[in-house]
């Protein structure tokens, strides 16, 4: 089983810095969040380059983005920006997680939405496909707006495009269907882990409901991905070192999980 961590958790820090902390945590990759400052400002995919030993999967870019926006700009941002993602991937030769939609106002979805949000999978899948990469589709936060959220939608999407599953095991608590995905391990790639606190991704050791989740994965013979996904403002502020120290922690947590 490969456990990698999210890029995101030292956003501050350039890629060969996040690259040092995979190495001296002991991970076994990086989910590089393709909007990872150091490299989103320019895209200069030289810089992936030197560390590509160490990427294992992308995340695809949501920040300011969302395929079904009433903004067409901001939807066909959201579609190039994707496009991009999956070019990286492919050069990587890494599969990437996507995230559905949601609907602009803070109301459950309309029809427009779901249209939106079908047009955009089924581009970004049709491009994906040409270019080698494997899409994983994550179960979306219970917001009222987003797409996606259930596990009844995921899995009909994921079926209908040819998706694999990210499995969040955080939003799912959320929604309380974290159980149902068991049913479906054999579609997932990839399990995003933390714990929840004030909202934000935190350490996921501390839950219990969170443990009794990969405990049953393990039981099930889950052996794929595994991405430690840490928000530092859930923590206060850390140093480098300490951003580490927390990554270790978490590894560790997980090994004793999988017993790997």
């Amino acid at each position: 089983m490969l456990i990698q961590f999210s890029s995101m958790f030292l956003y501050e820090y350039s890629l060969d810095r996040i690259a040092k902390a995979c190495k001296k945590a002991e991970y076994g990759g990086i989910e590089f969040w393709i909007e990872t400052p150091h490299y989103w400002i320019d895209r200069d995919f030289r810089k992936i380059e030197e560390i590509s030993d160490s990427i294992t999967s992308l995340h695809c870019a949501i920040f300011d983005l969302n395929p079904c926006s009433v903004n067409q700009d901001v939807a066909e941002a959201t579609l190039k920006s994707n496009l991009h993602a999956a070019s990286v991937a492919s050069r990587l030769r890494v599969g990437m997680t996507i995230h559905a939609g949601k609907r602009s106002a803070r109301r459950e979805p309309v029809i427009e939405d779901v249209v939106a949000n079908e047009k955009y999978f089924r581009v970004l899948s049709k491009y994906s496909k040409i270019k080698g990469v494997e899409l994983f589709l994550e179960n979306s936060e219970p917001r009222i707006n987003y797409l996606c959220r259930s596990y009844e939608d995921v899995i009909e999407c994921a079926e209908r495009f040819g998706f694999r599953l990210t499995f969040d095991i955080n939003h799912a608590l959320k929604n309380g269907d974290a159980e149902k995905y068991l049913e479906s391990v054999e579609r997932i790639k990839n399990v995003h882990i933390s714990g929840n606190s004030r909202g934000l991704h935190s350490a996921s050791r501390y839950d219990r409901n969170v443990r009794d989740i990969l405990q049953k994965l393990a039981d099930l013979g889950y052996s794929s991905m595994v991405t430690v996904e840490l928000d530092d403002l859930a923590y206060g502020q850390l140093s480098f070192e300490k951003k580490i120290e927390e990554l270790v922690k978490e590894r560790r947590f997980i090994e004793s999980v999988f017993k790997r």
